[in-house]
C-alpha cells in the first residue's frame, strides 16, 4: 500500500507570498539589506538554520539558529493571520477525508520548525486527518531537503516503504528531495502559474492546480488493479 506524503507551505496552504515577505523582512531587518530574487530561490525548501547562515556567511550554534528561528517564524505566524492566506487549498478538506476513507496511511514532512506545525495542529485542526506523533518537521535531526532524510522518515514513521511514496509537493528543493528519496510518484503545487518551471525539472508526474483535479484520486485505482 501506498503513502502519500505532503509537504505544508505551499502545498497545502497557498501561503508563498507571506512566507517570502516574513523572510524578505527579517532577512533585511538582519543583515542591513534587501533580499535578492536569486537570494531568495536558495531558500524555499532549506530549514531556517541552513538559511541563517547563508546570509550571515557564517556557522550558527544550534541556540543561536533555535533564537532567529523562533523570531523569525513569529513574523511569519503575524503576517499569515493578517492576511487573506491562512486557509487550506481548495480541495485539501476533501481529498484528505477521501484518503482516510480509503484507509490510506498519510503524513506531512516539512522543513518547518514545531512551533509552527503546532500552530498550524491548532489553526487547521489538522489532528482529524494527520497523527501528529508521526509528523516530520525540522528539529535539526535530519538533512534539510534536497536530501532525501525528511520523506524517507515520513514513510517510515507510517510503517511504510519509502519507495511506494506519493509525494505533494511545491518547491524544486522539495521536488528534488522527493526524487533522492526514490518516491513512486511526486506530484507537483503549482504556484504563480509555474507549471512549465515545475515540468522541466522532469522529476514529477504531473501538476496540479489544487485539490480538486480528479487524477490525484485516481492513483489509488491505479493501486487497486
Amino acid at each position: 500500500m501506498p503513502s502519500f506524503i505532503f509537504d505544508f507551505n505551499g502545498t497545502l496552504i497557498r501561503d508563498s507570498h507571506v512566507m517570502e515577505q516574513s523572510w524578505r523582512k527579517f532577512i533585511q531587518d538582519l543583515i542591513g539589506r534587501e533580499v535578492t530574487s536569486e537570494e531568495f530561490d536558495q531558500i524555499h525548501g532549506r530549514t531556517n538554520h541552513l538559511v541563517f547562515e547563508y546570509f550571515l556567511g557564517k556557522k550558527l550554534t544550534e541556540a543561536e539558529g533555535e533564537k532567529l528561528t523562533q523570531q523569525k517564524e513569529a513574523v511569519y505566524r503575524d503576517l499569515l493571520l493578517k492576511s487573506q492566506q491562512a486557509k487550506l487549498i481548495d480541495g485539501v478538506a476533501d481529498y484528505l477525508d477521501f484518503l482516510k476513507e480509503n484507509k490510506q496511511p498519510i503524513n506531512i514532512a516539512t522543513v518547518s520548525p514545531k512551533v509552527n506545525v503546532d500552530f498550524f495542529f491548532d489553526l487547521f485542526h489538522l489532528e482529524q486527518w494527520f497523527d501528529y506523533d508521526k509528523v516530520v518537521y525540522n528539529d535539526g535531526t535530519l538533512k534539510s531537503k534536497p536530501e532525501p532524510d525528511f520523506y524517507v522518515q515520513a514513510a517510515l514513521n507510517l510503517n511504510a516503504s519509502p519507495d511506494q511514496m506519493i509525494v505533494f509537493e511545491d518547491s524544486s528543493l522539495g521536488l528534488q528531495g522527493a526524487h533522492n528519496a526514490q518516491a513512486e510518484h511526486i506530484i507537483a503545487m503549482a504556484t504563480d502559474d509555474n507549471h512549465e518551471k515545475l515540468l522541466q525539472t522532469g522529476l514529477i508526474d504531473f501538476v496540479i492546480d489544487d485539490f480538486t483535479d480528479p487524477r490525484i484520486k485516481n492513483i489509488i485505482d491505479f493501486y487497486d488493479e
